[in-house]
C-alpha cells in the first residue's frame, strides 16, 4: 500500500480538475471473499461524518490512531478497527478511513450499503489513486508505478515497479523539461533577434543540447525492452514442424502432461496456452501446431492461428528434430528466434539442422539448459540497479516521441528549415513531456489508466 502521508517530501503540481464530481467514495480494499479481515476505504469531505451514522458515540477521533468502533447497520452490529487519515496528509489528499471488520461478505455487503444509503457513492476502478493524482499528491509517474506495482507478475517485478514510487523518473523528466525550456527560449530569441553576432556559437550550444536531450530520453525509452520481461511476463510461442517434439517439450516445461503426444502427424491442431515462472520471468508458453504441406480443413485454420500467435510473441522457440533430415522452416519477419533440437537422445541424422542447444523429451538431457537459454533471450538487457526506469508502453512511447522531436528539432537548427522549425520541434517535446507527468493530460488518458486498477485502490 503506498504511504499514507508525504510530509516529508515536496507536493507534486495538481493534475487540472477534470470532473467537479467531489463525493465522498467508498469501496472494499481487500479481495472479495471471506476472510478473517476485510476492509472498507472511504475518501472524501464527508468520510468521517459517514461512519459517525453507524457508530454514533464511541471513543474520540484521534488522527492516524486506530480505534475499535461497534458498527450498527440494520440489524447487523460488528465491531471495528477504524483509522482516520484527515486530509491533505493522507493517500488522497482528502479525508481518509479505513474500517476494518470481519470478513464475511454479508457484514461488508451490508456495511457498504449504509454508507451509500448515508451519502457516499461506491468508487470506480482507480478512483482513490486518482483523485491523490488531482489533489497533487502523487504524479502520473507514482500512479503508474503503482498500478504496476499491483499488476506485477514476480518479485523482481514488484521491485523494478517501485522504481517508478521512488521519484527517480519523475526527477529525471524534470531535469529534461528544464532543459528543454532553456533550448526552446534560446530558438525563440533566434526568431525575436535573428542574425546576432553569438548566434552561430550559441546554435552549436543549442545542439548540443537538443542532441543530449534526445540521447537522455531514448536511453530512458530503451530501459523498457529489459523492464518489460521481468514486469509484464513475455509471451513464447513453440514452432517448428510435424512431431518435432514440440508438444512434449510444451508438457516438460509446463511440468505436467498438458498437450496431447501422438506420433500421428497434425496431432495439435489448435493452439495451447500456459503459464509458468521460469527464473525472474512469467513466461505464457504457447504449443502451436506442427508445420507441414498438404494441410486441410481444421488442420490448416490451426496453423493460421499458430501462426498469427507466434507473430505477436516476444520470442519464437523454433524446435527441430535431430534424428532426420528437416525441412527448412520458412519463418516470416517478427519476433526473436531460439533454434533448439529435439531427439538429442537418438543418432543424429547427418543433415540435421544447425541449432542452439540439443535436448531429449525422453530423457530430459538439455532441458535445464533450455530453460536457463529462454530466461538468457528474454532478459539479454540487464536492469540498471539504480536511476531511473519507464514501466510501461505509454512512459516508452512518450519518451520515444520525445528523442524524436528534439532530433527533428537539432535536423531543423541545423538544416535549411532553420530556428522556427526547431522551436516547434522542441515544443513539441515539451508537450509529450507535460503528458507524461501529468500536467497537461486528456481525461481520456486517465480514463484508460485508471481503470487498470482494482476497485478501491
Amino acid at each position: 500500500m503506498a504511504p499514507s502521508s508525504r510530509s516529508s517530501s515536496a507536493p507534486c503540481p495538481p493534475t487540472p480538475e477534470l470532473k467537479a464530481d467531489r463525493a465522498t467514495l467508498v469501496a472494499l480494499a481487500t479481495p472479495w471473499g471471506r476472510g478473517a479481515i476485510a476492509v472498507l476505504r472511504l475518501s472524501g469531505p464527508d468520510a468521517r461524518a459517514l461512519v459517525q451514522t453507524l457508530s454514533p458515540g464511541g471513543p474520540p477521533w484521534r488522527p492516524r490512531r486506530a480505534s475499535l468502533r461497534r458498527l450498527v447497520a440494520g440489524e447487523l452490529v460488528d465491531e471495528a478497527l477504524v483509522t482516520w487519515m484527515p486530509g491533505p496528509r493522507s493517500f488522497t489528499g482528502e479525508d481518509v478511513i479505513e474500517l476494518a471488520c470481519h470478513g464475511n461478505p454479508v457484514i461488508v455487503t451490508a456495511l457498504q450499503a449504509a454508507l451509500v444509503a448515508a451519502g457516499a457513492r461506491p468508487a470506480r476502478p482507480g478512483e482513490f489513486t486518482r483523485r491523490a493524482v488531482e489533489n497533487g499528491r502523487l504524479d502520473l509517474i507514482g500512479a503508474e508505478g503503482l498500478a504496476e506495482v499491483i499488476a506485477a507478475s514476480t518479485v523482481e517485478g514488484v521491485a523494478l515497479a517501485r522504481r517508478a514510487l521512488d521519484g527517480s523518473l519523475g526527477a529525471a523528466a524534470s531535469a529534461l523539461r528544464t532543459a528543454l525550456l532553456d533550448w526552446t527560449a534560446e530558438l525563440e530569441a533566434r526568431l525575436d533577434q535573428p542574425g546576432g553576432e553569438l548566434e552561430l556559437a550559441e546554435d552549436a550550444v543549442v545542439l548540443a543540447g537538443l542532441r543530449a536531450a534526445a540521447a537522455q530520453a531514448r536511453q530512458l525509452a530503451d530501459s523498457w525492452r529489459a523492464v518489460r520481461p521481468r514486469l509484464e511476463g513475455a509471451r513464447v510461442a513453440l514452432v517448428g514442424p510435424v512431431n518435432a517434439g514440440k508438444s512434449s517439450l510444451f508438457n516438460q516445461l509446463v511440468g505436467e502432461a498438458r498437450a496431447l503426444v501422438s506420433p500421428q502427424p497434425g496431432t495439435t491442431r489448435d493452439a495451447i496456452e500456459r503459464r509458468i515462472q521460469l527464473g525472474a520471468v512469467e513466461l505464457l508458453l504457447i504449443d502451436t501446431a506442427g508445420e507441414r504441406d498438404g494441410a486441410e480443413d481444421l488442420e490448416a485454420a490451426g496453423l493460421a492461428i499458430g501462426r498469427r500467435l507466434a507473430d505477436q510473441a516476444d520470442l519464437r522457440l523454433v524446435v527441430l528434430p535431430l534424428d532426420r533430415a528437416a525441412p527448412p522452416l520458412a519463418l516470416p519477419p517478427g519476433p526473436p528466434t531460439l533454434v533448439v533440437g529435439s531427439f538429442a537422445d537418438r543418432p543424429r541424422h547427418p543433415a540435421a539442422p544447425a541449432v542452439a542447444l540439443a535436448f531429449s523429451n525422453a530423457d530430459g538431457q538439455g532441458i535445464a539448459a533450455l530453460r536457463d537459454a529462454l530466461e538468457a533471450a528474454l532478459c539479454q538487457q540487464p536492469v540498471a540497479e539504480a536511476g531511473a526506469i519507464v514501466v510501461n508502453e505509454r512512459q516508452y512511447a512518450l519518451f520515444v516521441e520525445i528523442a524524436e522531436a528534439c532530433e527533428a528539432a537539432a535536423q531543423a537548427l541545423e538544416g535549411w528549415a532553420g530556428p522556427a522549425i526547431a522551436a516547434e520541434e522542441a515544443t513539441a517535446a515539451l508537450t509529450a513531456l507535460a503528458e507524461l507527468t501529468g500536467e497537461d493530460v486528456r481525461e481520456a488518458v486517465l480514463d484508460r489508466l485508471f481503470a487498470r486498477f482494482c476497485i478501491g485502490k
